[in-house]
């Protein structure tokens, strides 16, 4: 009993090796158990099932104690451990698995997806591709393939490789969720249709489902899909819920009620590094006109180890600043709790490091969600969402969170380039008037391209400029022109662009565009604010959900609501409008961006306040 106690405290430390060391010296000075192996692996598969992950951890390290080359435990405990976060614990038994097994596709497949979990995506594209080489028909080997080329925007080989895993094991509806997003960036409408999505993730695992559900927003348009998308997070909230009551830790202390009294923020990020999360939060951290000391300590806790300028610089101006890319939901729960943190932001949701599990342990007293995911996390354990009153949901039974609102907007664009104006409107230039979007592609579905088609129809010498590195996508141009070609919109009036080809930079592509017509319902976000910035109106339609109103929320801060519409009709006569408006376009292009610069979007010193007073707004009493 004390070597088991002994392990136990090992594994919860993860100290993975010790671990099995020990159960490997009780082993040796203990007679052998007939069966043993077969009873420790039903044991921690029961475990595993059951979603008792350190449970299932124990019993796997000490069957790889009793059998080092056991075909499966090596395998089972990198998954096992990379499951709670310890990708570089996970790593070493992937390896080792791998070592004792170079002919197993399987084995290859794993490793490859601990290197990724370490962004050490060449090595793992590598593995993938060695994993496919020993066994074609590996349909999981396909599935993560083209992951790796989703995120390098070769959505070509991403949607091949998607397709062949659906195709190798269509009865695996995990690999269908992996695909959507394929589908989505090559806007392959017609087979995105032909598949029963709600019904397919509603019977999928929750933790299955988190990684695509921003995807999944682009699939919920009407009020009914509104209700859909809720339930599906709330699913998943209540699951993350129910892990976290099993080793729960203790409530909390309350916030401190005296106005005096020095609150401790902490914010959960993977991109606390050169990304646009990062530029939305420096201004609190700011030394120079930030959050003010003598009121906040300010924690950040990085779940993504990528060391650049920008981190260098969170690094210096935060209170702690702590990587935790390692740490398993329920331990990284602890640390903020160790830290004493009052406030806790999570700033990634249900995208890639998220950590958004570990908010169900309930470390902090008051936990907001923020920027990450435009809407709902549906964490019971979730207090609020940092909004503001335009982006604020119509509905506020779509969103499980109490808004938390700024008096000003809840996001702020500080710092943006002064890339030059093209003083002449492109429609001088060539003689027609260009629409465009810089959009990402996932954003689009037949809705969108049937609106923007309607605006073209009554413009009949107009053209659309698609600009990203993107549509250098064979499949992807072919779908839009296909889309586009069912409303009577021809090929030759479709340009698409990747600037990063010609090195040019993305927001001098707005001088190529007369004004901007925005996607639903996934709306966009910091492409609006480029557009302005650009001299470049933009075209929105506003819904009742927090992802349908982000574009929206930035024209009504611009003070450009006449831009907004609520339905297809009134997008078309705003867009007609600006078209027949030369002279207001023109003068535009020279007022935009000083109205910008003068809004709610680019005041950091209003935007700090607000913040501070919304901070200071929930303390009791």
């Amino acid at each position: 009993m004390a070597i088991e106690k002994q392990a136990q405290q090992l594994v919860r430390a993860q100290l993975w090796q010790a671990a099995i060391e020990a159960y490997r010296a009780q082993y040796a000075s203990s007679p052998a158990t007939p069966g043993r192996g077969e009873q420790l692996e039903r044991a921690m598969m029961a475990a595993a099932n059951a979603g008792d992950q350190l449970e299932a951890i124990q019993r796997t390290c000490q069957l790889l104690a009793m059998e080092p080359r056991h075909p499966h435990a090596a395998r089972n405990l990198a998954v096992l451990i990379s499951q709670i976060g310890d990708s570089q614990g996970a790593l070493v038994f992937a390896d080792l698995h791998r070592q004792h097994h170079p002919r197993s596709a399987a084995a290859w497949n794993t490793y490859g997806q601990v290197l990724h979990a370490l962004d050490r995506d060449k090595e793992a594209q590598a593995a993938f591709e060695q994993a496919i080489a020993l066994d074609p028909a590996n349909a999981d080997a396909h599935t993560n393939l083209a992951g790796l080329y989703h995120l390098v925007a070769d959505l070509d080989r991403a949607f091949l490789h998607g397709a062949t895993g659906v195709t190798l094991q269509p009865e695996r509806l995990v690999l269908w969720l992996d695909h959507l997003i394929h589908l989505q960036r090559v806007c392959a409408f017609d087979r995105l249709a032909a598949v029963p999505w709600w019904p397919l993730l509603q019977r999928q695992d929750p933790e299955l489902v988190s990684p695509v559900l921003l995807m999944v927003l682009g699939l919920a348009e009407s009020a009914a899909d509104q209700q859909q998308v809720r339930r599906l997070i709330e699913r998943w909230g209540d699951h993350k819920a129910a892990q976290a009551a099993a080793t729960a830790l203790p409530p909390p202390p309350p916030l401190p009620a005296d106005p005096g009294a020095v609150l401790d923020v902490g914010f959960v990020s993977a991109d606390l590094r050169d990304h646009s999360v990062a530029r939305f939060l420096w201004p609190l951290f700011d030394p120079q006109g930030g959050l003010d000391r003598r009121r906040f300590r300010l924690h950040a806790y990085s779940t993504r180890a990528a060391e650049d300028p920008w981190r260098q610089r969170f690094r210096e101006a935060a209170c702690r600043f702590h990587d935790v890319e390692t740490l398993s939901p329920r331990a990284l729960a602890q640390r903020i709790r160790a830290d004493g943190v009052h406030v806790l932001f999570d700033l990634t949701g249900f995208t890639h490091g998220s950590r958004t599990a570990s908010f169900a342990w309930k470390p902090a007293p008051v936990q907001v969600a923020w920027l990450g995911f435009p809407g709902t996390t549906g964490l019971p354990q979730m207090d609020h969402l940092f909004l503001d009153r335009h982006l604020c949901p119509a509905d506020l039974s779509l969103i499980r969170e109490q808004p938390l609102r700024s008096a000003g907007s809840s996001v702020c664009f500080d710092g943006l380039e002064e890339v030059p104006i093209t003083p002449e409107l492109p429609e001088q230039r060539r003689g027609f008037l260009t629409l465009g979007s810089l959009n990402n592609a996932y954003k689009f579905n037949p809705a969108t391209i049937r609106r923007w088609a309607a605006v073209m129809r009554e413009l009949p010498d107009s053209r659309f400029l698609f600009v990203r590195r993107e549509f250098d996508s064979h499949h992807l141009r072919r779908h839009l022109v296909a889309e586009f070609a069912k409303h009577g919109i021809e090929e030759h009036r479709l340009s698409f662009y990747n600037n990063r080809r010609d090195n040019r930079h993305y927001l001098d592509c707005y001088n190529e565009i007369d004004f901007s017509l925005d996607t639903f319902p996934v709306t966009g976000g910091t492409t609006t604010v480029d557009a302005l910035w650009m001299g470049v109106p933009v075209v929105a339609l506003e819904g009742a959900n927090v992802h349908q109103r982000v574009c929206s929320a930035i024209l009504r801060h611009a003070g450009h609501p006449e831009w907004i519409a609520h339905s297809d009709d009134a997008f078309q006569r705003i867009a007609l409008a600006l078209a027949a408006d030369q002279p207001l376009r023109r003068q535009l292009r020279h007022e935009l961006r000083e109205q910008l610069r003068t809004s709610a979007l680019c005041d950091t010193r209003r935007f700090v306040a607000d913040f501070a007073a919304a901070l200071e707004g929930l303390r009791p009493g």
